[in-house]
């Protein structure tokens, strides 16, 4: 009889225990999702996320910044309006606007992070990202506060610019 290399029985060996845990029958539980708020102010926040008011403050600050550096600028307000709709934006210095900060979306990692929400640009109450993406104020992967599902369907109507 012929002996194996080293390696090869060693190789054959760590085949066979990976192959052994493939098709367990044991039935695999789900991740629990990762809660997300929609939330616009620290208070609301703090009363309805279950982080303390000062870990709201910071989130929201940081949340600020970015909105206030990434954010989208224009030089006539009907230009922002016209992209962003009718009383959706904000003057910033003197001849800029940018669209209104509106609310914020606390997800509850656990390192919890906020960023920044914006009038939505649809029929539907709710907010967007900064990337466009629209946050619905039914949509069943998010917890609006009674604040933000009351803010959500204040530019339902209002046509855009």
């Amino acid at each position: 009889m012929k002996r194996l290399p080293k390696f090869r029985v060693f190789a054959i060996a760590v085949a066979g225990l990976v192959l052994a845990g493939c098709g367990s029958s044991e039935p695999t539980t789900p991740k629990e999702a990762v809660k997300q708020f929609i939330v616009v102010s620290a208070v609301d926040c703090a009363d309805n996320t279950g982080l303390e008011f000062e870990q709201c403050i910071t989130l929201l600050e940081k949340a600020i910044a970015e909105h206030d550096k990434a954010a989208v600028t224009y030089k006539k307000l009907a230009a922002c309006e016209k992209a962003e709709g009718a009383e959706r934006c904000d003057r910033i210095g003197e001849d800029l606007y940018r669209a209104r900060l509106s609310a914020f979306q606390i997800t509850m990692s656990a390192k919890p992070t906020a960023i920044p929400l914006y009038p939505g640009k649809t029929a539907t109450p709710g907010f967007r990202t900064a990337s466009n993406t629209e946050i619905a104020a039914d949509a069943d992967t998010f917890t609006f506060t009674k604040s933000a599902a009351d803010a959500a369907h204040l530019y339902v109507g209002k046509k855009k610019g």
